[in-house]
């Protein structure tokens, strides 16, 4: 009788450990799906990010595209868009290298998107303005179905409206002395040359 009794104390003992360990695992779960509903709500859609380079460069870029991403969608008042992905890789070709290229996959009625951006262009190494300028341009691409299309677009370059001035040209004057002068001039004074000023110094 006794051994019968202590097994079946063990047999409950064991049940209700198995059940307080499955209550414990929902309810643990359960708490992290909300956390991270609360995490997403507060901080926004996330895009993926892929960064081809070395650990700490990789790190420094992630959080450069993301914060990028974030604020940009912000400040047009919208939300990233539905499994964005970002990458930046040391090339982007379409024919030939370029800064930046956006790709749209379509399936099922839902469009997905992926935006390269290089690292290296023909050579030489993209500074962070730039990779952010070739990301912001690739986000008001894959924004437009949230935001709309561009209904105007006024590009100002004041590096080529005014071509840069440069020192005046010489213009030399000095005729050919004749031959009876033996190749000195009968005015001393004589203008040898003048300056055409356009902006510059006279030298």
């Amino acid at each position: 009788m006794a051994t019968r009794r202590r097994s079946r104390k063990q047999r409950r003992l064991r049940r209700w450990t198995n059940n307080a360990s499955a209550l414990a695992r929902r309810a643990f779960v359960a708490c992290k799906a909300g956390i991270q509903r609360v995490y997403r709500r507060i901080r926004g859609k996330a895009p993926a990010v892929i960064v081809d380079a070395r650990p700490r460069e990789a790190w420094q870029l992630r959080r450069l595209i993301r914060r990028t991403a974030h604020a940009y969608t912000r400040a047009l008042g919208t939300s990233m868009p539905d499994g964005l992905v970002i990458i930046a890789q040391r090339f982007v070709f379409d024919g030939h290298q370029v800064n930046g290229l956006l790709q749209a996959f379509e399936a099922d009625g839902r469009r997905r998107y992926v935006i390269q951006i290089a690292l290296s262009v023909n050579g030489r190494d993209v500074s962070n303005d730039e990779l952010v300028a070739a990301l912001r341009f690739q986000l008001g691409a894959a924004l437009a179905d949230s935001i709309g299309e561009p209904v105007l677009s006024v590009a100002l370059d004041l590096e080529r409206a005014t071509p840069p001035r440069t020192g005046g040209s010489i213009v030399e004057l000095r005729p050919q002395p004749p031959v009876a002068s033996n190749g000195h001039d009968s005015d001393p004074f004589a203008l040898s040359k003048v300056t055409d000023y356009q902006g510059g110094e006279a030298s």
